[in-house]
């Protein structure tokens, strides 16, 4: 699958991107690029940080990868596939929870529709307070 998706982009299939890519793929959040670097440590996988870094940059000007900023300011990566979710983050923790649905699908047919455009990827960014932060705030007044 990983060397379908790296075909796909007509991007070389090498081992790190493999191994970057496999990382991404098997997490249930976006990742930014210190946490994947961790992971691959943890799985004993030589790669530099810049390595990640560079490979993040490459697979998202792609769009093999979607590109979210956190609450903050932090980048953090996700597969672009039909399966991609969207979040909300706190600006206050940074906790981030999935939304259920892509709001952005019907907005890509009318806007290829309008304009001939065929939307190949999309980011949407939504920031808010949770409730524990907010109830926190709160019992501070």
């Amino acid at each position: 699958m990983i060397e379908d998706i790296l075909k796909n982009a007509m991007l070389k299939s090498t081992k790190q991107r493999c191994f970057i890519l496999s990382i991404i793929d098997e997490s249930k959040e976006p990742l930014a690029a210190e946490e994947v670097f961790k992971l691959l440590q943890d799985e004993s996988r030589n790669i530099n940080l810049s390595t990640v870094y560079r490979t993040l940059n490459i697979l998202t000007e792609k769009n093999v990868l979607l590109k979210i900023v956190r609450g903050d300011g932090t980048a953090s990566f996700q597969l672009n596939n039909s399966s991609h979710n969207h979040y909300i983050t706190c600006c206050v923790c940074n906790r981030s929870v999935p939304i259920d649905s892509c709001p952005i699908q019907s907005l890509s047919e009318k806007i290829k529709n309008e304009t001939g455009f065929e939307v190949t990827g999309h980011s949407l960014q939504i920031s808010g307070i949770c409730a524990e932060c907010l109830k926190k705030s709160k019992e501070k007044k």
